[in-house]
């Protein structure tokens, strides 16, 4: 049996990613995890058993059952992914932290909702453009549908608010509806739509002001808005080439780094193991995309195609969001790097959605 045949590849990249990600988050865990509970890897256990045992279980029901049946249950897979986005309001069900609401709680089981959001819009979308393929470019079969559906998603993210996660889906869904054969001037006017009611909503709201204050001039308030970016930057310049080396991190402590096993572990990465390491994790990321358009390339129905692509799409622009934000590229968003950040609901729906992939590319 050959392990590096195409037919493998796929899981290859995702094992990588996920072995990657649980390592980082190891290291990245250990000080906060003892300082809470005398466990260092109090936060690596909870991920494997929240996230990763519940993810491979997933990952291999979503490889064995045909990504063509999924057409049909769309539509209430959508629905209760919307559903659990308004139970995130009731106060007996919704978590708020740090002034977000964005978690709820099933009587002690809490998971957060847009991760579940993520993978069902994309394959809500994928349906719809099947359906109506002879007339998506049409302003009335293709793009009203498609506005209606993004302004009801935007709205409910914004109420929380997460507009870290809004942009991951409405940059994904635009992949989607642009590869399903959207005129270019409809994929522009939905962006300069989506631009318009975020920067209303930051004006009206002040929500997020601070962060692109913050990212237009990041050295103005070193100690206070712009404190974990000037962090996450002195943090990554520490690795240079080869790194402090694995599990040596001089900032994880969290009295330092802000959220250093959540979306700031991207710089623990570049401190512990430098340019080196970097270049490894975005390798990695790349790989895993190089492989995901490559079965949605491959697949002979629209449907399916569609699904590989958005799911792809998901991951790179998360993962690219995320480097980008600790690198001073983007605004800080909270968004986590994809298979790498603590989170067992991302890690259980990321394994979820490359199940479906695999299964993809197993019956095409």
């Amino acid at each position: 049996m050959n392990l590096l045949s195409k037919n493998n590849l796929f899981p290859i990249s995702v094992f990588l990613l996920v072995f990657f990600g649980l390592a980082m988050l190891s290291t990245a865990s250990a000080a906060l995890a003892f300082s809470k509970t005398g466990d260092s890897y109090f936060f690596l256990k909870r991920q494997i058993i929240n996230g990763l045992i519940p993810g491979i279980l997933f990952f291999f029901i979503a490889s064995r059952f045909p990504y063509y049946k999924l057409k049909k249950l769309v539509l209430p897979i959508i629905i209760l992914a919307i559903f659990f986005l308004f139970l995130i309001f009731i106060p007996q069900f919704g978590i708020e932290t740090k002034g977000a609401a964005r978690w709820i709680d099933f009587w002690g089981f809490s998971f957060q909702p847009s991760e579940i959001l993520k993978l069902s819009f994309v394959l809500y979308l994928a349906a719809l453009f099947e359906a109506k393929k002879d007339n998506v470019s049409s302003l009335k079969e293709g793009f009203a549908p498609f506005l209606v559906l993004i302004t009801i998603i935007a709205a409910l993210l914004i109420s929380q608010p997460d507009l870290g996660t809004l942009s991951v889906i409405i940059s994904t869904a635009l992949a989607v509806y642009f590869i399903a054969g959207a005129k270019k001037t409809h994929i522009l006017a939905v962006i300069l739509i989506g631009l318009f009611s975020v920067a209303a909503f930051v004006y009206f709201h002040g929500y997020g002001m601070e962060r692109i204050q913050t990212y237009l001039n990041p050295e103005s308030d070193r100690l206070g808005t712009g404190y974990q970016l000037n962090t996450a930057l002195a943090t990554i310049s520490l690795g240079g080439f080869k790194g402090l080396g694995y599990g040596q991190s001089q900032q994880k402590s969290g009295i330092y780094l802000p959220e250093p096993m959540g979306d700031s572990i991207f710089a623990i990465v570049a401190e512990e193991l430098g340019f080196i390491g970097i270049s490894a994790a975005i390798f990695l990321f790349a790989f895993f995309g190089w492989q995901g358009l490559r079965i949605a390339k491959m697949c002979p129905d629209l449907f399916g195609s569609l699904v590989a692509a958005g799911i792809t799409f998901w991951v790179l622009i998360q993962a690219f969001i995320n480097i980008g934000a600790m690198t001073g590229i983007l605004p800080l968003t909270g968004l986590p790097l994809p298979f790498v950040s603590y989170g067992g609901t991302s890690m259980a729906i990321l394994l979820t959605a490359c199940g479906i992939l695999y299964n993809i590319q197993r019956l095409t």
